[in-house]
C-alpha cells in the first residue's frame, strides 16, 4: 500500500485524528491508514472516542489494505520535514517507509487486523439534524463547566445529556440547561471527560466553516452492541463518542422571574477578585456578595485573619437588602468569558436554608423564539 499526499493535506487530517489518539503502547496510540471504497482514510481511537478523516491523496492498494503508524512519531516527522509531497508506504518487513523531500525513515507498524473498526456501528447511524458548529461549541462548553467529576460514586452526573433538544449538566452544586432550538430532537449522552475532545473538534478552523451534522448510532447486543454520538463535517471527517449506559437523573430546571438581582461589570469583578485573592488562603475561590453602604460589596477571608472587602462602583444590586450569599468566582468568569459579556446579570433567589443565583441568555436572532436558550442555576447556602 502506497500513499502520496501533500504535507498541508496530511497536517489538516492529523489535526482531527490526533484528537482521538491514545498515549499507551497499543493500537490506540497509532494512526491507521486504510483503503475503503476506493479512497484512503485515517482512523484513530482512544477508549470512548474515535475519529475518521478522508484523505486527499494518490494511492496504490485495494479496499481493505491498511497499515498503522505510531502517532507521536508521525506527528514529529511531519512537523520536521519540508513542504511538498510526502509518501507513506508499507515495507517488506511490515514497517512503514516515510519519505519526505530530502530523506526517508522507517516507522513501526502494528497488525491492522486487530484494530477495533466501527464500520457496523456507523452503518446504523441516523441523523439528528444539522447545527452551526459555534452554537454546539457554546452549548457543550457551558455544560463542561458544570459536569461532576465524582465518577466513583455518581457516574450518572459525570456527563452531559441532551433529551429532546435540552442539554443539561450538573455537579450537584450547579445546573446548566440549554434548550437547543436548532436541534429540537437532539438526544445524546457524552462523558464529561470526553467533552473537551468534541469541543476541540468543533472549534477547528475547518470544522467552523460549515454546519455540522449530529448523528446517533446504536447496535443491539447480539450485533456487537454499543451506541455513540457522531459529529460529522461535510468533508466526511467526524468525531464519535461512545454513550455511557447510566442515564442522568431528571432535572426540572425552569427559568423563574427575577425580582432581586446583581449586575456585575466583568472587568471590575475580575479586578476585585484579583485584589481579594492576593490575601485569601491559597486556592480559595469563594467570594461573598452583600449590599453595604448603598452599594454592592465583595469580600473574601484573609489568610492573615478576618475578612477583606472590595466595594464595587460600576456593578449594581437590585433589592438585595440583607441577603448575603457566597459563590465560586470561577463560575462567573466562565459564563462571562463564554458569552463575551461586559456585564453579567444574575437573579438572586432566597430560600429558607439558602438559595441560588440564576443566569439566563438567548442567542441573538432575527426572528422571535428561534434563539437557543441558556439557563444556569448555582446553589448557595447562608
Amino acid at each position: 500500500m502506497n500513499i502520496e499526499i501533500a504535507k498541508s493535506d496530511l497536517v489538516e487530517a492529523l489535526n482531527v485524528s490526533s484528537l482521538t489518539v491514545g498515549s499507551g503502547s497499543d493500537l490506540s496510540s497509532h494512526y491507521l491508514f486504510r483503503v475503503q471504497d476506493g479512497a484512503v482514510e485515517t482512523l484513530s481511537y482512544d477508549m470512548r472516542v474515535f475519529s475518521r478523516v478522508p484523505l486527499t491523496c494518490k494511492h496504490e492498494g485495494d479496499d481493505g489494505d491498511a497499515f498503522t503508524v505510531e502517532a507521536w512519531r508521525l506527528d514529529k516527522w511531519v512537523n520536521s520535514v519540508g513542504d511538498g509531497v510526502l509518501t507513506l508506504a508499507t515495507g517488506e518487513n511490515g514497517e512503514v517507509l516515510a519519505k519526505g523531500p530530502r530523506a526517508k525513515i522507517k516507522l513501526r507498524s502494528l497488525d491492522p487486523s486487530r484494530f477495533p473498526y466501527w464500520d457496523g456501528l456507523m452503518a446504523e447511524a441516523e441523523e439528528t439534524g444539522k447545527v452551526d458548529p459555534s452554537t454546539l461549541h457554546r452549548a457543550l462548553t457551558l455544560s463542561k463547566w458544570f459536569v461532576s467529576t465524582d465518577d466513583t460514586s455518581r457516574p450518572e452526573i459525570c456527563q452531559a445529556e441532551a433529551t429532546e433538544g435540552v442539554l443539561q449538566a450538573t455537579n450537584r452544586r450547579a445546573v446548566s440547561s440549554v434548550k437547543m432550538l436548532d436541534l429540537p430532537d437532539l438526544n445524546l449522552r457524552i462523558p464529561g471527560k470526553d467533552l473537551g475532545t468534541v469541543i476541540r473538534f468543533l472549534q477547528d478552523k475547518y470544522t467552523m466553516e460549515n454546519p455540522v451534522t449530529v448523528q446517533e448510532a446504536s447496535r443491539p447486543a447480539g450485533s456487537g452492541g454499543g451506541s455513540c454520538a457522531v459529529f460529522l463535517r461535510p468533508d466526511g471527517s467526524y468525531i464519535g463518542v461512545s454513550r455511557p449506559t447510566a442515564a442522568m437523573p431528571t432535572l426540572e430546571v425552569k427559568p423563574t422571574d427575577i425580582e432581586v438581582s446583581v449586575e456585575l461589570n466583568v472587568e471590575e469583578f475580575h479586578n476585585a477578585v484579583a485584589v481579594l485573592s492576593a490575601s485569601a488562603p491559597k486556592g480559595h475561590e469563594a467570594v461573598t456578595f452583600q449590599s453595604k453602604d448603598g452599594g454592592l460589596t465583595l469580600s473574601m477571608p484573609s489568610a492573615a485573619g478576618g475578612e477583606d472587602e472590595y466595594p464595587l462602583i460600576h456593578s449594581t444590586e437590585s433589592s438585595l437588602g440583607d441577603t448575603v450569599f457566597t459563590l465560586d468566582y470561577t463560575y462567573i468568569r466562565a459564563i462571562a468569558d463564554l458569552f463575551a459579556l461586559d456585564n453579567v446579570k444574575f437573579g438572586v433567589h432566597s430560600r429558607k436554608s439558602g438559595g441560588y443565583v440564576s443566569f439566563q441568555y438567548e442567542d441573538d436572532t432575527e426572528e422571535e423564539d428561534t434563539g437557543n436558550q441558556y439557563y444556569t442555576v448555582i446553589v448557595w447556602r447562608k
